[in-house]
């Protein structure tokens, strides 16, 4: 049952039972169905109960889909499993523990914005000379490095000097808060485990299996906290793919992949190798770019494609963005004709720069595209304001409430927020309930109706959330009447801007009131959604697949395949980035798998020139292609495919019956 389908070195992953295992996945080679059988059989055969078992993730769309894969085989026991991303596991132990680490039962997560927030009011609190000047996102990544311990302390310019004097206040605040921020989620468990001996050596014994998925994207503190969890078992098993680490600039680090044998004694090695995505000609010529990078595991893909006919690589020279623009959405155009479905189709690149004259191109053509791995729609400043209210309504802190006490404006300004923080301290009491008793501080009437009339809108809005009858329409009216709707559209440059702006607004009270009516109208549930929000997590977003031409990064495209990928600018300054790469083996690795994305079509471009700084400036082709082989890629100089005696014929009768269809 747990082998049926599967090739012999798939076998031998799934029969591992006992010590550490790294299993080398390449590019399609089924690693998920290795993880799910695995998994499935350790339950079905008594190695591991359910609840024994933990898979750490990148995505929870990942973990759900293995749960729910393993269920169907061995039923209602392996939603037991423990299966999440880091993040996640992070905040449930986070929440278990939340005494030890001297946080309230009711402790909040905060986003970047409000971390922000913090970090400039702390600078204003030691009379920092000239603090405007500060780069809050730099000031706020030098101090996630010191809390992370990666601080550089040989640098000494006054961010760095900044950073290492708001570090420790920042810890600081953040438990007087009762927050966390995206950061503390693995570092608070990490100071549990330290801390305490006793409740890691509970939550060794309680998981005896250990699962770890993308390992190559894994960071150093995740590398800290999954060795605090094997404990002495080592029964540590990760799969991963070591050409496709592609987020060093993230903090990934390839060598955790790379020295996993050597850094567990009696590791088995087990390569998946067979490739059921793409043809022969794709994997032949990435198996040949990759081999160019020295450090590395080897690996050499064979295609199990079922796949009849073999196309060669294309790479095309146009003149410049705008031909290569056109050239696309001529070849996109002409794969709809052969019967592809647009979303069969991806345009993959570099930089976001790259995309504009392919939209323009697209736009032009009337073809339908959408942009996948852009801004969020938890990301932008509309939602992120909602979501800040429905907090503070069931989870009162002090950080949410000052990034909505002026919004929308209700003439509260800094002069009346510094009284209410004077208030608040010489008192010893939070700012919420400094807000409270504004009329015992020096606040005119205006300012202090208008906290009156914040702090009864955000009692009365869990009624529109968990109320018998509520729903996202009495959620959007009451949003309107507070002024939420005007504001929005006052902030717009026009009125089609603020309609935009507005519809993700009621998008989100969408997807809000899915999730309550799915799981439960209640303030547990409401929670839950926050607590997934703030986690980044997929389900909520939806999983809508639409028949459109998907324009997305390199980055953003891991993962995913298509029959057709058609991969933009392999270009020197592009491919390998000027700015962006400063790792060339990482960017070798990040064409690589854009290559192995495409399953039966793999579309090159390379301009002449492009414009650079208002002027055209000559560009050289991408060294990686340079250093392929040749004979691997068909290369079209003048940017046009020779037309075969087959397809002649056939575009001249199309021709021909054009004009007697004008005539008529």
């Amino acid at each position: 049952m747990w082998y049926a389908g599967l090739n012999p070195e798939q076998q031998r992953a799934v029969a591992h039972n006992y010590g550490p295992l790294l299993i080398l996945a390449g590019a399609g080679s089924g690693k998920t169905t290795v993880l799910v059988s695995r998994t499935g059989r350790m339950i079905a055969e008594g190695v591991a109960k359910a609840e024994q078992i933990l898979v750490l993730t990148f995505t929870n769309k990942a973990a759900r889909e293995l749960k729910h894969r393993v269920s169907v085989k061995v039923g209602k026991s392996a939603k037991k499993i423990s299966a999440g991303t880091f993040h996640s596991f992070g905040l449930q132990i986070i929440k278990k523990y939340h005494k030890e680490l001297e946080l309230d039962e009711n402790f909040g997560i905060i986003d970047t914005s409000d971390s922000f927030a913090i970090l400039k009011e702390m600078l204003k609190e030691i009379k920092v000379v000239g603090r405007d000047k500060y780069d809050l996102e730099h000031l706020y990544n030098l101090i996630q490095n010191i809390r992370n311990k990666k601080h550089n302390s040989t640098i000494d310019d006054e961010y760095h000097q900044m950073a290492e004097i708001l570090a420790p206040k920042y810890e600081k605040r953040l438990n007087l808060l009762s927050v966390v921020d995206f950061e503390s989620l693995l570092l608070k468990p990490l100071e549990l485990f330290n801390k305490f001996p006793d409740i890691k050596a509970q939550v060794q014994a309680q998981y005896t299996q250990i699962m770890v998925d993308e390992f190559q994207d894994t960071n150093s503190t995740q590398m800290k906290l999954i060795n605090h969890l094997i404990g002495p078992h080592d029964n540590l098993s990760v799969v991963g793919d070591d050409d496709q680490s592609i987020y060093g600039w993230r903090g990934a680090e390839v060598q955790n992949i790379l020295n996993f044998p050597k850094s567990h004694k009696n590791c088995e090695v087990i390569k998946l190798e067979r490739n059921y995505r793409s043809i022969s000609s794709i994997l032949h010529f990435a198996n040949d770019v990759i081999s160019k990078n020295k450090s590395r595991h080897g690996k050499i893909l064979k295609s199990e494609s079922k796949k009849v006919k073999d196309h060669i690589p294309e790479l095309f020279i146009l003149e410049n963005e705008e031909a290569e623009s056109e050239f696309i959405a001529a070849e996109i155009l002409n794969f709809i004709k052969e019967g592809y479905k647009a979303k069969d189709i991806a345009i993959l690149y570099r930089s976001n720069s790259q995309g504009a004259w392919l939209e323009s191109a697209l736009k032009k053509n009337r073809i339908e595209y959408t942009i996948t791995g852009g801004s969020s729609l938890f990301e932008r400043k509309e939602v992120k304001d909602l979501v800040a209210f429905i907090r503070q309504a069931i989870q009162s802190k002090d950080v949410t409430l000052k990034r909505i006490i002026n919004v929308p404006p209700r003439g509260i300004g800094e002069t009346t927020i510094e009284k209410l923080n004077d208030f608040a301290k010489a008192n010893e009491i939070t700012f919420g309930e400094s807000c409270r008793r504004w009329r015992e501080q020096d606040i005119i009437a205006k300012a202090g109706e208008g906290i009156d009339g914040l702090l009864y809108f955000l009692s009365e809005l869990p009624k529109k959330l968990v109320s018998p009858g509520s729903n996202e329409t009495s959620f959007l009216e009451a949003f309107r009447e507070m002024g939420y709707r005007e504001y929005v559209y006052s902030l717009s440059e026009d009125a089609s801007v603020g309609e935009r702006k507005w519809g993700l607004v009621e998008i989100f009270a969408r997807i809000l009131f899915s999730f309550l009516e799915k799981n439960g109208m209640n303030l547990f549930m409401l929670k839950e959604f926050l607590d997934r929000l703030m986690l980044r997590d997929e389900m909520l977003a939806g999983d809508e697949e639409e028949n459109k031409v998907q324009l997305m990064t390199l980055h953003a495209s891991k993962g995913l395949e298509f029959p057709v990928v058609m991969l933009c600018g392999i270009e020197e300054d592009l491919l390998p980035h000027k700015n962006l790469g400063q790792d060339v083996d990482e960017e070798r690795r990040l064409f690589y798998v854009g290559i192995t994305r495409a399953q039966e079509y793999l579309l090159m471009t390379k301009c002449l020139e492009r414009k650079k700084n208002g002027s055209f400036k000559k560009v050289a082709l991408s060294r990686f292609l340079l250093d392929a082989n040749p004979e691997l890629y068909k290369i079209y100089p003048r940017g046009v495919r020779p037309v075969s005696g087959e397809k002649r014929t056939q575009l001249v009768s199309d021709f021909l019956k054009s004009l007697d269809a004008k005539k008529l």
